[in-house]
């Protein structure tokens, strides 16, 4: 009987000793999600300014594949609209294709977009037949920018990544499209005065490893 309540004891003592470790292995893992939610650990673990354009970017697709659905084909920049440059953060992008995408998606405005006749400018609110053509009015004020022209007047609206910057567009068909139905990227936290967007560098995978894209 005294051998078997020894063994007993072991047996609880080395039960404690698992429960124990279990316990510290759980607060050194809490410890580490803290550190990392803080803003440790390595470069390379995702900011939140790109977690912030991933999200955003998958709004805009799902904003996207609604306009299609409702319209039958996938929007296209005005002509003068794909020339259109701004710099942003001192790096000089295209953002006519932001402009667009902020008008197809909100509904407001429509100048920005290929269409038989010329559109009319976005103004920060929606008429009858704007909300009629919105895909989703109600988008967050942080992914908004919008540009001033002389004398501080509005000038157009674009869709910015967490960074602040333009999100890039490019329709499926065109010679600098990747995709059959569209491009639409963040150049991420692109550190030079400029960028490319030809459908070369879009397929080199070196210089778009820091991109946030749909391909």
């Amino acid at each position: 009987m005294k051998q078997r309540s020894s063994n007993r004891c072991r047996m609880v003592q080395r039960n404690d000793g698992g429960a124990l470790k279990a316990l510290l292995w759980i607060i050194g893992l809490v410890g580490f999600l803290v550190y990392l939610t803080m803003g440790g650990g390595p470069s390379n673990y995702p900011s939140g300014e790109r977690n912030k354009t991933v999200a955003s970017l998958a709004a805009i697709k799902s904003g996207l594949e609604q306009y299609h659905e409702k319209f039958g084909y996938y929007p296209e920049p005005a002509g003068e609209a794909q020339s259109d440059r701004g710099t942003f953060d001192e790096v000089t992008m295209n953002c006519g294709g932001a402009a667009m995408l902020y008008q197809v998606i909100s509904g407001d405005g429509s100048d920005y977009v290929k269409a038989d006749s010329k559109g009319v400018p976005s103004d920060g609110m929606l008429d009858e037949q704007e909300v009629a053509n919105s895909i989703n009015p109600n988008l967050p004020p942080h992914v908004i920018f919008t540009a001033s022209k002389s004398k501080g007047t509005p000038g157009p609206r674009y869709l910015v990544d967490g960074y602040g910057r333009p999100f890039q567009y490019t329709k499926g068909g065109h010679v600098e499209a990747v995709n059959s139905t569209y491009d639409v990227w963040s150049y991420g936290d692109v550190k030079t005065a400029t960028v490319s967007w030809d459908v070369a560098t879009k397929k080199d995978t070196q210089k778009t490893a820091t991109w946030i894209k749909n391909w």
